[in-house]
């Protein structure tokens, strides 16, 4: 390819991005892991949650107690759709099994809570270092692994061209483009709140109407978390019961390589 035609070709894949940023664009906070060990009532990754006294300490269905993943303080969290109060915790195995053992809690902020919280055993978990967390309010774009991806990229291309093609492989002959060189340009979180989810196989969606990414976690983060084989965790919640503040009904799971 000569100098002329790579710039074109740099020129469409660079137009086709930003007309993909507009279309797929979703606010959210990118949860950045500060090298501090957090105190029960802060933001963070790990460590000792918050459980008010009279609370049973989240354990598994054969009784076997529960790491703590995550925790957040919804008053710290403006975005639509999400409740306004409640400290969100998500509690998983603590070994990486296939099978992830997972509860979500939302205790309400300001009671008494215990102190003398059971130890866990992390040696196995996806991550072994405690660590509190900043958010930042930022925008998140859909993954290219999204189930609603291939419809609307080519939404998309078939807009900017006033075409109509009836496939991405169609649009890339017409075009002279290898859509993966736009794939690679798409800006990607590590951890979010409410952004957009991202895999390493498929999007297992739909899940009886849970279709907003609560939370999503990937190895990429660093070199101490790993989830499988290089993974990506993530949850899902329907938007009625994130509005509602019901976490009852979330899935989570995770693949990897």
């Amino acid at each position: 390819m000569d100098k002329e035609k790579k710039n074109d070709n740099n020129d469409i894949i660079q137009k086709i991005l930003d007309l993909y940023k507009k279309e797929t664009s979703k606010e959210c906070y990118e949860i950045i892991l500060e090298e501090e060990e957090p105190d029960i009532l802060d933001d963070k990754i790990c460590g000792k949650p918050y459980i008010p006294i009279g609370e049973e300490y989240p354990k598994d269905n054969k009784g076997n107690n529960l790491a703590l993943l995550l925790q957040v303080n919804l008053k710290n969290i403006d975005l639509k759709n999400f409740p306004k109060n409640g400290i969100l915790e998500i509690f998983t195995s603590p070994e990486m099994i296939s099978d992830l053992k997972y509860k979500v809690k939302c205790y309400e902020e300001g009671k008494e809570y215990q102190e003398d919280l059971p130890e866990i055993d992390k040696s196995k978990y996806l991550c072994k270092v405690n660590n509190k967390i900043r958010l930042r309010k930022t925008v998140d774009y859909m993954s290219n692994i999204d189930y609603r991806y291939p419809k609307t990229i080519l939404k998309i291309l078939n807009e900017m061209t006033g075409s109509k093609f009836k496939n991405i492989e169609e649009a890339e002959k017409d075009l002279k483009i290898n859509i993966f060189d736009f794939e690679k340009k798409i800006p990607k979180l590590d951890i979010s709140l409410g952004g957009y989810p991202d895999f390493t196989q498929d999007d297992p969606r739909p899940l009886n109407g849970r279709e907003e990414c609560l939370f999503k976690l990937d190895s990429n983060a660093r070199k101490d978390i790993r989830i499988g084989d290089g993974g990506i965790l993530y949850s899902f919640i329907s938007k009625k019961d994130l509005k509602k503040g019901n976490f009852n009904d979330v899935y989570l799971s995770w693949d990897c390589l």
